[in-house]
């Protein structure tokens, strides 16, 4: 029997929610691409400084196909970084209405004016917008006065009164000790807190300029909060502060924290409400205008606390578990290999069937109107075994494999691909 394989890939995409979406377009360029290096012997070839570089050519002749595939397959991969880079900041923006993500100080009007329209562009970048959505980017009447723009990760809007910006690190050992440190200085948190101190004046609107603290009053914004959050530990558990201490980059983060609530302590315009040093936590008050700031650092579940003002487990985030990348990864490689070797594989065959045999089209198109379900499945694989055992000889299957299982996840790989 064949076993089946939780694809997202072979979903109608036009019934997924976000949280999958973010995930299915460059899951599909991969499997799409997999595909091509499973049956072109020539999609992926190797230079001659490459070749005895990386050892081609004093690999092991039972081994050299193999080898070969390997690197060719996983290069590719490993270059395929579309839509891994931002994928955790979409994921948090897609889960909660008013948050969003890539947050301007020079674009904060424009999220402020419309929301969704800012959350769309964040998630969906440009192409994903419409005609009309793009003309009200390109016509928004507030003009950018500041002279240095500085953006961080997500951002949320809590009952209309409180703007939370928040700078993320997926681990507690990620951005190394600098890239800590300045989130805190002059790279991050210190510009607003230059912009705030100085009541420099960012935004024009008919002729009328408006500072930062200015601009959220006029939005009815009173509170200003700014985080530095850390979301998991090394094991891949939430974040907390002791685990950051032990195996992160607390260190790094106080020194950076320590900068700050120095600056501001020095700031006639700044009464300082609380001040904790050890948690990286502080509160103050502008003179100058009724705005609360606060800064810290947040850990795990109170880093979507904090952006939600719910309980939200941050372990949640990783629960979207499909089996499309590390199945297709790896059934490529020897699917290659074999390719390489004999000039012929079981997905090369698959396909030439499917170009001469309509009842197998029939059934390859019912496995995809259906989503790869399993009764669709065992009757396609049933259907090859039973008509076509020889085509898919021995000598094509990878070495402790079983025939019935690898074709059914050949199938489903290509039926990923396609769908």
């Amino acid at each position: 029997m064949a076993l089946k394989r939780n694809l997202l890939c072979v979903k109608a995409k036009e019934n997924l929610d976000i949280g999958h979406l973010l995930l299915y377009k460059p899951y599909k360029n991969i499997l799409t691409n997999f595909k091509k290096l499973c049956i072109d012997i020539d999609a992926k070839g190797f230079d001659p400084v490459a070749k005895v570089y990386d050892g081609l050519l004093s690999v092991p002749p039972d081994i050299k196909e193999y080898y070969e595939s390997l690197l060719g397959v996983s290069s590719y991969y490993q270059h395929s970084q579309g839509g891994r880079g931002k994928y955790i900041e979409k994921k948090i923006a897609s889960t909660f209405e008013t948050c969003s993500l890539d947050i301007k100080l020079s674009k904060i009007p424009l999220w402020l004016e419309h929301p969704s329209l800012h959350k769309k562009q964040g998630i969906f970048t440009q192409e994903g917008l419409s005609s009309d959505e793009k003309e009200v980017l390109r016509t928004i009447e507030w003009d950018w006065l500041g002279k240095k723009d500085v953006s961080t990760d997500v951002g949320s809007i809590i009952d209309r009164k409180t703007m939370v910006l928040m700078e993320l690190k997926n681990r507690v050992d990620s951005g190394g000790t600098a890239g800590r440190r300045e989130i805190w200085t002059s790279e991050k948190f210190g510009i607003y807190l230059d912009c705030l101190k100085n009541n420099d004046k960012l935004y024009r609107k008919n002729n009328r300029d408006y500072s930062l603290s200015e601009l959220l009053n006029n939005f009815g914004i009173n509170t200003l909060e700014l985080y530095i959050g850390v979301l998991f530990d090394k094991s891949d558990k939430p974040a907390t502060i002791q685990s950051d201490k032990i195996n992160g980059f607390y260190s790094s983060s106080k020194e950076g924290f320590t900068y700050l609530i120095d600056i501001v302590k020095k700031s006639p315009n700044i009464k300082v409400i609380n001040d904790d040093n050890k948690n990286l936590q502080m509160e103050f008050e502008l003179t100058n205008s009724e705005m609360k700031v606060i800064v810290g650092a947040l850990y795990g579940d109170d880093i979507t606390q904090k952006l939600f003002r719910k309980p939200f487990p941050v372990s949640d985030l990783l629960l979207l578990k499909y089996d499309d990348i590390w199945l297709s990864q790896l059934m490529t490689i020897d699917e290659r290999a074999i390719l390489l070797k004999y000039k012929n594989n079981f997905s090369k065959t698959f396909i030439d069937l499917l170009d001469r045999d309509h009842n197998l089209r029939t059934m390859f198109n019912d496995l995809i109107k259906y989503e790869c379900n399993e009764a669709e499945l065992n009757k396609i694989v049933n259907y090859l075994i039973d008509k076509y055992s020889s085509d898919f000889s021995e000598n094509l299957l990878p070495a402790g494999k079983d025939k019935i299982i690898y074709l059914a996840d050949v199938v489903q790989v290509i039926c990923s691909a396609d769908a």
